[in-house]
């Protein structure tokens, strides 16, 4: 085999020891194994160093892939394998990609895969995704369970608690299991005494507050009209049943409507 090294076989030192007047057989043997040896080392790269380095780094490169989200290359103890697709990422990319459509509410988590129709499942992700957002995620799952029209929610924004209505009753004023405060089921908001919802729907949303409510109940007591252009409550103490608001626009006290020169049929 031909020696595929630059270096030379026999350097000066040696062609000389060889044709030397002095050298007798033994030395001569003894510089053929030398040869031997050498020939050996140079057919065998194997065994240099360096040749064992490079080898070691291209078996290193070669156990680490590519993750198509961050676009890192890990490790493959870092990678995750979906099973229901074998697509492939990072662990760390798939912990983010659930806890973001967890937190949508999402019950269904996608592969993150181009045009893959794919679906994780929770159990293939407990290992890797915080105990939080698996818990999280199993709650999303149960309540997506529940038909939407059995489901309501308690209108408090620190509470937001998940209600259930398993009956054929229509449900109105309810009171939350975990925050104990009353709110009006239909109308998803807190509990409006002495409003009906059909009357609090016609309300504006910056006349829905509790102190206004507190106002309308009491207009309802004392008969107050209000005037239907500026919304501002009127008292008729005598008079007739034509007012005059404050606003200029003129209405009946007694239905509530426009005035017009043929209005009529009102009673005080």
């Amino acid at each position: 085999m031909a020696n595929e090294s630059n270096e030379p076989l026999f350097d000066d030192f040696c062609l000389s020891f060889l044709f030397s007047e002095a050298g007798d057989s033994n030395r001569i043997e003894s510089f053929d194994l030398s040869c031997e040896a050498s020939l050996i080392c140079s057919q065998n790269p194997g065994n240099d160093p360096i040749s064992e380095q490079v080898s070691k780094e291209v078996a290193g490169e070669s156990s680490r892939q590519l993750c198509d989200i961050c676009i890192g290359s890990k490790d493959c103890h870092e990678m995750f394998t979906i099973p229901s697709c074998n697509h492939q990422f990072c662990a760390d990319c798939i912990c983010k990609h659930v806890s973001i459509t967890v937190q949508e509410s999402a019950g269904v988590v996608n592969c993150p895969g181009l045009d893959c129709k794919a679906t994780l499942n929770i159990d293939d992700c407990r290992e890797i995704v915080p105990k939080d957002v698996v818990t999280m995620w199993a709650d999303v799952l149960c309540e997506s369970l529940i038909p939407p029209l059995q489901k309501f929610y308690c209108p408090y924004k620190d509470c937001s608690a998940m209600l259930v209505n398993d009956s054929d009753k229509i449900i109105k004023e309810s009171e939350c299991p975990y925050c104990w405060r009353l709110f009006c089921a239909q109308c998803n908001v807190s509990w409006h005494s002495g409003v009906d919802c059909e009357e609090f729907q016609k309300l504006n949303d910056n006349e829905r507050q509790r102190e206004d409510l507190m106002v309308y109940e009491l207009a309802k007591q004392k008969e107050w009209q209000r005037c239907p252009n500026c919304k501002f409550y009127v008292e008729k103490t005598e008079g007739c049943l034509h007012i005059s608001c404050r606003c200029s626009f003129e209405f009946c006290y007694a239905c509530g409507e426009k005035w017009s020169s043929t209005h009529g049929g009102c009673r005080p």
